[in-house]
């Protein structure tokens, strides 16, 4: 079975935009990485000023309220990071040095569409080096009530998600989807982050959602969609919390290999799930990824 090999970009390409919860203003310059450098962000001090890396991995993760926020030491920051990583996984790109001019990535429209976009637009270039992977080996669970992430032992790449919400123009859903199917990545991809009106001002003052809109989230209402055009996909509630659980699963440092079961995730249980996982050495095994195992890039 032929080795996938690691990739990265081909060439920088730049994104620019406001944070979604800092309403600041900041821009991303996706950069080329050598094999087996993994994904770093290159941040400015907050007091200092002088740039430095952060490592986009689990022993990272600085906090997962709202969104995913990584950490290289007091001062050193970066929020909102779900979403690339999410594009970086779909696009099947493991080598990158994000340089951001604030401690937030810009929202964009609030998926992960336009990072593939730019990832398309300069290419992705093959390294001589062959992809890792996670493969679960034993079942590994967290839970916190009515809410649950598992993995389990499967010869594929399968999330299964579902999410219950009491605003009706949310409700119930659930789905199954198969991470090596391009088809399925590319609608994953288009899913947009969602909120309640009634949570704004709420948000707004304990720091967060300072830069949302409708042009990169979804509001609800109970039962009303506000933003005028409307999903862009029936169960587009649900793909968007796949797509979150995907970018933080991606802070696992390589592709994982089984069946991941989520009952309402969030930042905060997705945090959790991987500090189990990769703590728990008896449950999973890196194994070289071959074509076989993963039918696409991602």
């Amino acid at each position: 079975m032929r080795a996938i090999q690691q990739t990265t970009l081909a060439r920088p390409v730049t994104l620019s935009g406001e944070g979604l919860h800092s309403g600041a203003p900041c821009r991303a310059t996706l950069r080329p990485a050598p094999a087996n450098a993994g994904v770093r962000f290159r941040v400015p001090d907050s007091e200092s000023g002088v740039s430095g890396l952060i490592e986009a991995i689990v022993s990272s993760i600085a906090g997962a309220r709202l969104c995913t926020t990584l950490a290289g030491g007091p001062g050193r920051s970066i929020a909102t990071v779900e979403h690339l990583m999410a594009a970086l996984s779909i696009a099947g790109v493991d080598n990158l040095v994000v340089e951001v001019d604030g401690a937030e990535m810009p929202i964009l429209d609030g998926s992960a569409a336009p990072f593939i976009a730019a990832i398309e637009r300069v290419g992705v270039k093959r390294l001589a080096a062959a992809r890792e992977a996670i493969r679960i080996m034993a079942p590994v669970e967290v839970s916190d009530g009515d809410r649950l992430i598992r993995a389990e032992p499967y010869e594929g790449r399968i999330l299964d998600v579902a999410i219950a919400f009491d605003d009706e123009a949310i409700g119930a859903q659930s789905l199954s989807i198969d991470l090596d199917d391009r088809t399925a990545m590319r609608r994953l991809s288009q899913a947009r982050t969602f909120c309640r009106l009634a949570d704004v001002t709420a948000m707004r003052e304990a720091g967060f959602s300072r830069g949302g809109s409708l042009d990169n989230a979804i509001v609800v209402d109970g039962d009303r969609i506000l933003n005028p055009a409307g999903l862009r996909d029936p169960e587009e509630f649900a793909l968007h919390k796949a797509l979150d659980l995907v970018g933080d699963l991606r802070l696992a440092g390589a592709p994982i290999i089984g069946r991941i079961v989520a009952r309402r995730p969030g930042h905060d249980l997705n945090a959790r799930f991987l500090r189990r996982l990769i703590g728990d050495r008896a449950a999973y095994e890196r194994v070289v990824m071959t074509v076989p195992a993963a039918r696409a890039i991602a």
